[in-house]
């Protein structure tokens, strides 16, 4: 169950406080404009948005630049605007805020969406800015981000906020929020607009990349956003504590994937270093089975009955797959051992019986003498020899399981019959 991972793991990570915050799908749409760049009047846009930031009215103030963007394709590409739209959503963050602060019905939604926003609109401001200092210096001509430093020291203070947007919702189970938050709160750690002109980041943050990437993990598995798991799976295993709940998380994310090489690493990592895991143990041995990959799977078993002498289950498993690759002696001991440790395994007594139907069978085969010939009897007593020992077995099968009768019934019917044991073989009749 992937519930199970959420609740042990969160624990760890709320000693942090918490802001509260939701998430939104990014700013504004940036849809091709359809407008020709003539109509586009960018002071007079600047002019409107100045005006109603002058009156604080910042949802206005960002319309403006939505708007603009939205209609014309110079717009969504003038790095400058943005710039303008990241202060009209510090502005609305500022009086969400003020509403926390004074616990003035808060809207915590939109704080945290406003922020997420924020953070979008930095970064594409920035990247415009640097694809047009890109273009500038290919045709040989100055140029210098200017905006850079500014954008960076707009989106700054938010990282914790960013952090506990995370938190807030991973507690609140929506794990598609809670990855959203998250994810841009990591990727951004060393975003371009956190380095200043030395080449130094300006990031405080504290030495959380471990534990933002196991919450990264938990959020993102639990919105079935299995790249996303796979994104901060290798820094999630740092963490020691927990580092086989990732590889489960990985390996089953994998499969989803349809990455199986790396599915079966991540097992036979998990199995080598946590054979306690039954997980592990059994999805490898199943992939191994399903593959016909039977040495595999029967290396698996007898390492874990070596583990784990007193456990039946692993000892009837090592006998299931000694049968596959036909070793019936190991099998049969596997079996007994099964038998040794539960004295009433209906299901062991049976297996021990098919065993030896199968050599009275092979016997049975092999045994292309005459009557005459001296070694008659000796291997036709070899046979009910195994018909003997078929019989017992599948009478304890009987007698531990009566009610499960595809254990026993068609085996024991066969051993009688061929021992010559008519009474006992009548007495089965009143058995459907």
């Amino acid at each position: 169950m992937k519930q199970r991972y959420f609740i042990v793991v969160f624990a760890m990570f709320m000693a942090m406080s918490l802001c509260v915050l939701p998430s939104a799908r990014c700013c504004a749409a940036e849809t091709a404009a359809s407008l020709p760049a003539d109509n586009f009047k960018k002071s007079a846009v600047v002019k409107a948005f100045r005006g109603y930031m002058k009156d604080k009215n910042y949802a206005k103030a960002k319309a403006e630049i939505d708007n603009a963007v939205a209609k014309y394709e110079v717009a969504s590409k003038d790095a400058e605007l943005y710039k303008y739209k990241l202060a009209a959503l510090d502005g609305l963050i500022g009086t969400e805020n003020n509403k926390i602060y004074l616990q003035s019905k808060p809207d915590t939604t939109s704080f945290f969406n406003y922020i997420y926003e924020l953070y979008l609109t930095g970064l594409k401001c920035d990247s415009l800015e640097q694809q047009y200092v890109a273009e500038r210096h290919a045709e040989h001509k100055k140029a210098e981000p200017k905006l850079r430093r500014g954008v960076g020291q707009t989106m700054l203070p938010y990282r914790r906020n960013m952090l506990n947007a995370g938190k807030f919702y991973y507690k609140k189970r929506d794990y598609a929020n809670a990855f959203k938050f998250l994810d841009m709160y990591a990727q951004t750690k060393s975003a371009d607009v956190f380095v200043d002109a030395k080449g130094n980041s300006i990031v405080d943050d504290p030495d959380d990349v471990v534990s933002v990437s196991v919450l990264a993990v938990l959020s993102a598995y639990g919105s079935d956003n299995y790249s996303g798991v796979m994104s901060y799976l290798l820094e999630s295993l740092k963490d020691e504590e927990l580092v086989p709940q990732m590889l489960e998380i990985g390996s089953k994310s994998c499969a989803e994937l349809g990455d199986t090489t790396k599915m079966v690493d991540l097992l036979v990592r998990g199995f080598e270093e946590y054979p306690e895991t039954e997980y592990f143990f059994m999805t490898l041995t199943k992939y191994y089975n399903d593959n016909a990959m039977y040495d595999k799977a029967l290396g698996m078993a007898v390492r874990m009955c070596e583990l784990n002498p007193k456990n039946r289950d692993y000892w009837f498993l090592s006998g299931k797959e000694y049968l596959l690759i036909g070793n019936y002696d190991k099998a049969c001991a596997s079996f007994e051992k099964c038998v040794e440790i539960k004295a009433d395994d209906a299901e062991a007594f049976s297996a021990i019986g098919n065993i030896y139907l199968h050599e009275a069978h092979e016997a049975y085969a092999k045994f292309n003498v005459s009557l005459s010939d001296p070694s008659y009897a000796k291997g036709k007593a070899s046979i009910n020899g195994y018909y003997t020992k078929a019989c017992a077995a599948f009478e304890q099968a009987k007698t531990f399981d009566e009610a499960n009768k595809d254990l026993w019934l068609s085996g024991l019917r066969e051993a009688y019959f061929k021992l010559n044991k008519g009474r006992q073989l009548k007495a089965l009749e009143k058995y459907k």
